[in-house]
């Protein structure tokens, strides 16, 4: 099955599967007049590209009180979610040039940017949605404050309380480090950019 096709196929599970089937650096084509078959991902650079590490912070192990469907359905009860979906191109655009080019300073502000949104989205949906843990702030505080001095880390968060921690691979001990002895935080898992989705033998 091509690629394309068997990526479009996996998006009617999920879009983190639709991600999942291309190697490295993917990007996730919205697709044209709702036909599931022509969103899939297809990637924009290989994973040796930029070597750069996902440190994630695991701050809680309970499951979440509303699923991440749910919350997409919730998502249009939110004033900002019309604004978020019109500036997705531009900042698509700029995040996919930032990667390209592998402007690090330039990928943070959009990634961090992103993330914020969603997050207020959900903050402003009826009923409003708050994935956030007090020590999934602090991380985002702290990771700020160590890119101010001169670490090269930002974050995302997805529809839950764990941050993910984006750093060049030879920062990683580092901001992982940072994560258990500044914050306390007990679990952290260490990602790269991955090869294609491949069936086991």
């Amino acid at each position: 099955m091509p690629e394309a096709e068997l990526s479009a196929l996996a998006r009617q599970g999920s879009g983190s599967a639709a991600r999942s089937i291309p190697s490295g650096f993917v990007e996730w084509d919205m697709g044209e007049d709702g036909r599931p078959e022509t969103s899939f991902a297809h990637t924009i650079a290989p994973p040796e590209h930029w070597d750069l590490r996902d440190v994630i912070a695991v701050v809680s192990q309970k499951h979440k009180a509303i699923g991440s469907t749910s919350g997409h359905a919730l998502a249009r009860t939110s004033p900002l979610q019309a604004a978020r979906v019109a500036t997705v191109p531009e900042r698509l655009a700029r995040c996919r040039e930032a990667l390209v080019t592998r402007t690090s300073g330039r990928l943070a502000d959009l990634v961090e940017a992103d993330s914020d949104l969603m997050h207020a989205v959900m903050l402003t949906s009826t009923p409003p949605l708050l994935y956030w843990e007090p020590i999934t702030v602090a991380i985002m505080k702290s990771v700020r404050r160590w890119r101010s001095e001169g670490l090269p880390v930002c974050f995302t968060i997805d529809a839950g309380p764990k941050v993910h921690c984006l750093c060049p691979a030879d920062m990683a001990s580092e901001v992982e480090r940072r994560l258990h002895e500044n914050l306390d935080v007990k679990r952290v898992l260490v990602a790269a950019p991955g090869g294609p989705a491949r069936l086991r033998s």
